[in-house]
């Protein structure tokens, strides 16, 4: 008995320690929509001179479209990207990241007629510093969405696809 409860804490510590976020960011208390927004700010803000814009497209957002699907429909058939396999929509915080200046207060609401800044997928991930930012972004956003209570299986699909980076 002794040993399946240490073990439950081990894993318990692990999974805290997997979703922690790597810029400081830290939201106190209840994740009110101020409190999330503020955080994907300054995670953006952070992580934003990492990455590598050299060659990124510009998207026009139309009706209907989400973030992820759009990264779905713009990396969902890149390979060598991560274990997100046909789930690349799990790479929407890089759209975001790169688009910080569009106006995107929050990963759930962009308006059509948004212009969205898309990087080079493969370049950032050949770059070791802009892969590392990538990874450590997408760990921060896990963080947030966890506080935030997002389903499980959004954080875990986050942390998942950072882990394999």
């Amino acid at each position: 008995m002794k040993k399946v409860l240490v073990f439950l804490f081990v894993a318990m510590a692990l999974i805290g320690l997997s979703c922690k976020s790597t810029s400081g960011v830290i939201i106190d208390g209840d994740a009110t929509e101020e409190k999330v927004n503020q955080a994907l700010e300054e995670i953006y803000d952070f992580y934003f001179a990492k990455l590598d814009l050299t060659d990124a497209q510009s998207y026009t957002v139309v009706s209907g479209d989400t973030l992820s699907g759009i990264a779905r429909k713009l990396y969902g058939d890149l390979t060598g990207v991560g274990n997100a396999g046909t789930r690349n929509g799990f790479y929407f915080p890089v759209i975001m990241l790169a688009s910080s200046n569009a106006g995107i207060s929050h990963p759930d609401r962009i308006d059509p007629g948004m212009k969205l800044t898309i990087p080079d997928l493969k370049k950032n991930l050949a770059n070791p510093g802009a892969r590392k930012a990538i990874k450590n972004c997408l760990k921060d956003v896990a963080y947030v969405y966890e506080k935030k209570g997002n389903s499980a299986a959004d954080v875990k699909g986050l942390v998942d696809l950072a882990d394999s980076l």
